[in-house]
């Protein structure tokens, strides 16, 4: 595994459990995982394709994957259905 991917991976296994700490949501944790690897990826690419160096941790766009982590919880979290009891 290249070095830039491990930074990134933990973003996208350590973020979208922190909503579900917070708030109960999202109770699919496996689909938040899914999606914000998948999130995690689009935002490497898309900041090496703009050039963007914010948030940059040698080639690893920590701050843009983090955001779209945490875009990807909060995605699951609402296309949950809600339980009424």
């Amino acid at each position: 595994m290249p070095p830039a991917l491990i930074p990134l991976a933990l973003v996208a296994l350590g973020v979208p459990p922190a909503p579900r700490a917070a708030l109960g949501r999202p109770r699919s944790l496996g689909a938040a995982w899914v999606l914000a690897a998948a999130a995690v990826a689009l935002a490497q690419a898309a900041g090496e394709i703009s050039g963007s160096r914010l948030g940059v941790l040698g080639d690893a766009q920590l701050l843009l994957a983090a955001i779209a982590a945490l875009v990807a919880a909060f995605a699951v979290s609402v296309a949950e259905p809600r339980h009424r009891g």
